[in-house]
């Protein structure tokens, strides 16, 4: 069903909304209008394939895909087009059973996932993705994110660099000294860095104990006073990567300990950040995997490290 086009002089956006169930399409509709935008067209599935190849002009999509259909694959690539195209966000809504699907299908460029989400967390996701020359794609929370990731491997380097200072022999002064030096770099060849720390990390069985130990935790206190989503994905991904074990982004959002919807804004943003790294299944294009990149397996490895020098254990 096509409506009007009610682009007004407010700023509203036209918005594209994709739906099959009615209740679905009333939920989004709310939404929409709780983010004071308009709907250009209200289309089921089928009626959206049509819609995204004629490549009609829309400000934003608005996909809710609740079950795997014939032309849901065909659905999501062509919405990843045109968004690609005409240079705008999709907001795509479904259950954590769909969440690999989407994330494989979906361009994460261009796209914010909702897993089975509140209203409220709708209308602030339309909101946040409609702001004038915005494409991030956050919470209020996490806007904070990338200052407090920064924070996390600007500390974690210093500690490093702290303890390598602490444990280098003393240099000679003068003349000679700076010969040393300057031979010495003339001729040092480090290896790999990935080779090179790969064999610090903690076993796995070290690393579960200490997502056992922050799970026990919640035995005791309230969850919400500990949630660090960022250092739970690091973690499983570190005792993933001793494990040679791939991990789906359902399964990290599931280790995070958070709302699924909170856990994938923070897959996004470590990712956006060089933190995390997203490989495709090459057994199966439905799904992607996300795995550590060398930096974070080199910030975790010089944490680890840092912390048995001070004889700490790491939560």
């Amino acid at each position: 069903m096509v409506v009007g086009d009610r682009h007004n002089e407010f700023g509203a956006k036209r918005i594209v909304l994709v739906a099959n169930a009615p209740s679905e399409r009333l939920a989004l509709l709310s939404a929409v209008e709780g983010a004071g935008h308009s709907v250009k067209a209200t289309l089921t599935t089928a009626e959206a394939l049509g819609w995204f190849r004629d490549d009609r002009p829309a400000d934003l999509i608005l996909l809710s895909i609740q079950d795997v259909q014939a032309n849901t694959k065909a659905l999501l690539l062509e919405a990843s087009a045109v968004a690609q195209r005409q240079r705008i966000p999709i907001i795509a809504t479904g259950s954590v059973e769909l969440i690999d699907t989407l994330d494989a299908f979906l361009d994460p460029d261009w796209t914010t996932l909702l897993c089975a989400p509140e209203p409220l967390e709708t209308v602030a996701a339309l909101s946040i993705a409609t702001k004038k020359g915005a494409l991030a794609f956050a919470d209020a929370a996490a806007e904070m994110d990338p200052q407090r990731l920064r924070r996390l491997a600007d500390e974690v380097s210093r500690i490093a660099r702290t303890l390598a200072s602490l444990s280098a022999p003393p240099q000679p002064s003068g003349s000679y000294a700076a010969s040393l030096v300057s031979d010495f770099q003339a001729g040092f060849r480090h290896e790999p860095l990935a080779a090179a720390l790969d064999a610090i990390l903690p076993t796995s069985e070290d690393i579960r104990r200490i997502l056992r130990l922050r799970r026990l935790r919640d035995s005791f206190f309230d969850s919400s006073l500990f949630a660090d989503p960022a250092w739970d994905i690091l973690l499983d991904l570190a005792a993933a990567r001793q494990e040679l074990v791939q991990v789906a982004v359902s399964s990290l959002c599931i280790a995070a300990s958070v709302p699924p919807t909170t856990a994938l804004r923070w897959i996004k943003a470590m990712t956006d950040h060089g933190l995390l790294e997203r490989v495709a299944d090459p057994e199966d294009g439905r799904r992607i995997f996300i795995e550590l990149s060398d930096t974070a397996v080199a910030a975790l490895s010089r944490y680890f490290q840092a912390s048995q020098k001070i004889g700490g254990t790491a939560v």
